[in-house]
């Protein structure tokens, strides 16, 4: 056993059928502060694996859902996967957060982006919403120029994902990459990539940070600036696997960064019981620290 995999224990489970991944320090406590992770389309919860990894390690629980009929989670078939709507992503999103039963940072990227902010209208004591190459949602733009087919679930084409997440990547990566990618529906695709779901911003009171690829057609983080007061990051040189591709574990660092920052109180409530540091000058005589 490596060290890294020594001082994490994982988890998984079933959450009403859907998959879930769960990493947390060894050091488990049943305070802890926790990030629930949410997929965009054609992924599931291991485009999440090194995040997972990183975020234990710096203490926090970690949680990272497949939707259903991704992998992990229980199936469809094609003609129930082709009625999907969002509210059923949504639904996912909040079956899960019942069972968590505890505040939590929700982040989420691309389709899940919008599956996320609609999700977090419902989320009254969500502790944060971390956006990573969203969709916008109705009235701030489209991601997509057309919709796409209906009949059928849409496939992911090997080039053309394969230049949209990640600009350049070696081919072994890639293939495998590639090969863990699943069948979307193209009627929640469509909704969530052409701006037709409406959020109303007045219900998500939890800060917003939203992060953009450089080389990405998703860069709605200025709009969302001014439609939640967001703060705004932009990765040079990233493409839109934010969470992956070797830009991906700074990208990790920033958002730890900003959740320190933004969320000081959140992490002081899942504080250990004995934490209480006193003020003053470090120890130094004159100023004992007990």
């Amino acid at each position: 056993m490596n060290n890294l995999s020594a001082a994490t224990n994982r988890s998984t489970h079933l959450i009403d059928g859907l998959f879930v991944n769960e990493v947390v320090p060894s050091c488990f406590s049943s305070l802890m502060p926790t990030i629930l992770f949410l997929h965009g389309a054609y992924q599931g919860w291991w485009v999440y694996e090194d995040w997972q990894t990183y975020f234990a390690l710096a203490g926090w629980r970690t949680i990272a859902l497949s939707l259903r009929n991704h992998p992990g989670s229980y199936p469809l078939e094609d003609h129930q996967f082709l009625e999907l709507e969002p509210d059923d992503y949504i639904n996912d999103v909040l079956k899960v957060a019942d069972w968590l039963d505890t505040p939590f940072v929700l982040v989420a990227h691309s389709m899940g982006g919008v599956v996320g902010q609609k999700a977090a209208e419902r989320l009254s004591d969500l502790a944060a919403l971390v956006l990573l190459g969203s969709g916008p949602p109705k009235g701030v733009g489209a991601s997509r120029p057309k919709d796409l087919p209906s009949g059928c679930p849409s496939i992911p084409d090997y080039q053309q994902v394969r230049r949209h997440m990640f600009g350049t990547i070696d081919d072994g990566d890639y293939a495998e990459f590639h090969s863990r990618l699943v069948p979307e529906t193209p009627s929640v695709m469509n909704q969530t990539g052409r701006g037709r779901v409406s959020v109303n911003p007045a219900l998500i009171r939890a800060p917003v940070l939203a992060v953009d690829a450089e080389h990405d057609r998703n860069q709605f983080g200025p709009a969302f600036v001014d439609f939640y007061s967001a703060d705004y990051i932009r990765v040079p040189g990233a493409s839109h696997a934010l969470m992956l591709g070797p830009w991906g574990m700074e990208v990790a660092s920033a958002i730890h960064c900003w959740m320190n920052w933004r969320l000081p109180g959140f992490q002081y409530d899942n504080r250990p019981a004995w934490y209480d540091p006193r003020a003053g000058s470090g120890g130094r005589e004159g100023n004992p620290v007990s």
